[in-house]
């Protein structure tokens, strides 16, 4: 599945609580979901108002309501993932009502890729090939903080050059 691609899941939930309701999962087996996040709650779109932090925390309650048998999607919160349940990443928030977050693929061998200021303003290289994107202001003003050298998560785009992953403040 790619992140702009949409699925029906049969799952039995109370149909007094779910009209349309569009979710963000990640698959982990066949019948099986980590809710990340939710977009629109029975016909109304609740992004738009809230915090994800605040849907994180709705989410949880929401799921209470939602009943697993065979053969039927068995959502699960991220909260209530067991050890050996394993995810491809996680994604990271600001803390703003309707804000998108970005996902960051979890990578335990790498704590990111090394990074060198060049004497031209907000251009800065990466040592194993290309350059930084340094697509606004606050990212130009996070990436100047940070020094001359420095390692911080990237990935890398089709074009060669690298995109910032961290959250910033």
């Amino acid at each position: 599945m790619t992140t702009h691609e949409c699925r029906k899941i049969q799952c039995i939930a109370d149909e007094r609580l779910f009209g349309d309701t569009f979710i963000r999962a990640e698959k982990l087996g066949q019948f099986e979901y980590v809710v990340a996040d939710i977009f629109i709650y029975n016909s109304n779109c609740i992004y738009a108002c809230s915090t994800f932090e605040q849907r994180y925390e709705w989410l949880k309650d929401l799921l209470k309501f939602v009943h697993h048998i065979p053969g039927t999607a068995r959502f699960i919160h991220k909260s209530d993932l067991s050890p050996t349940q394993k995810l491809k990443g996680y994604e990271v928030h600001i803390d703003d009502v309707g804000k998108p977050g970005y996902f960051v693929d979890v990578d335990s061998s790498s704590s990111g890729v090394d990074v060198v200021k060049l004497s031209i303003p907000d251009c800065y290289e990466v040592n194993s090939g290309g350059y930084l994107r340094v697509p606004d202001i606050k990212t130009s003003e996070y990436l100047r903080s940070k020094g001359h050298k420095f390692k911080c998560q990237c990935s890398k785009n089709d074009d060669g050059s690298w995109t910032l992953l961290e959250n910033i403040p």
